[in-house]
């Protein structure tokens, strides 16, 4: 009797430990926590490698296009290079498991995107690749918000020449938020949403719609005082430009 409580102990300790991974990765986010964000990845595919638990899998790839864009973002190329590798590898098993929805492509469309950071001369041909799973993440679920923010993305960071635009990326940002608005639960602790929240923003900023930058940081600071990207970067250099908006 004593063993099978030992036993019934530890398995709802694992399952507690798994269901905590999303909201340690969202404070890991607000933060800017990152070794604690790649402690938490390598703890979920050691998990993952005992259990293959495909949703578990999903959410550590979800984590790896998060840690991704720092990366990129940082101009860590190896790094990046090296966690494309794990992703890639992820995504081929979720596909062969059979995983066809609307947020697995928009992931798989953002992927693309950071090849071509990387590897700027393959632009054309991942910029297509990227288009064409972003595409069918849309004809899948056009009302899911994270197919809508990566519509936005490829809009607003692809350059001009190859039919980039800002202003072309403020509505499918807007339509991203009022889809992750309007859905059960897309909302709490999702570092997703509050991704997208500062990407509207910025995009606000950069289009000219000053007051509507202002009223989305400091939205997202009401939701979450805590967002270190926000409180110390952005809405800081946002008032020194535009005071009182």
């Amino acid at each position: 009797m004593k063993y099978l409580l030992s036993i019934c102990l530890l398995l709802s300790l694992t399952l507690m430990k798994a269901q905590e991974y999303k909201p340690a990765i969202y404070q890991a986010y607000l933060l800017e926590q990152m070794d604690t964000w790649k402690e938490l990845m390598e703890q979920m595919e050691q998990e993952y490698s005992q259990t293959s638990d495909p949703v578990l899998l999903y959410d550590l790839l979800e984590a790896e296009y998060g840690y991704m864009g720092w990366l990129v973002s940082g101009k860590k190329k190896k790094e990046a290079e090296e966690l494309l590798k794990n992703a890639e590898k992820h995504m081929a098993i979720l596909e062969e498991q059979g995983l066809d929805n609307a947020r697995f492509y928009s992931l798989k469309g953002a992927f693309y995107g950071f090849q071509i950071m990387l590897d700027p001369l393959k632009a054309p041909s991942l910029g297509k690749a990227s288009m064409s799973a972003n595409e069918k993440a849309m004809s899948l679920d056009p009302s899911e918000p994270q197919v809508w923010m990566e519509k936005a993305n490829m809009d607003y960071y692809r350059p001009a020449v190859f039919g980039g635009s800002k202003r072309k990326a403020v509505p499918s940002y807007e339509k991203a938020i009022e889809l992750f608005e309007s859905s059960s639960g897309r909302t709490r602790e999702n570092w997703i949403y509050m991704n997208c929240l500062a990407g509207l923003g910025i995009a606000y900023e950069n289009t000219r719609k000053h007051s509507e930058a202002g009223e989305v940081y400091r939205k997202i600071l009401k939701l979450a005082p805590s967002f270190k990207w926000v409180k110390e970067e952005l809405y800081p250099e946002f008032q020194d430009k535009h005071p009182g908006k």
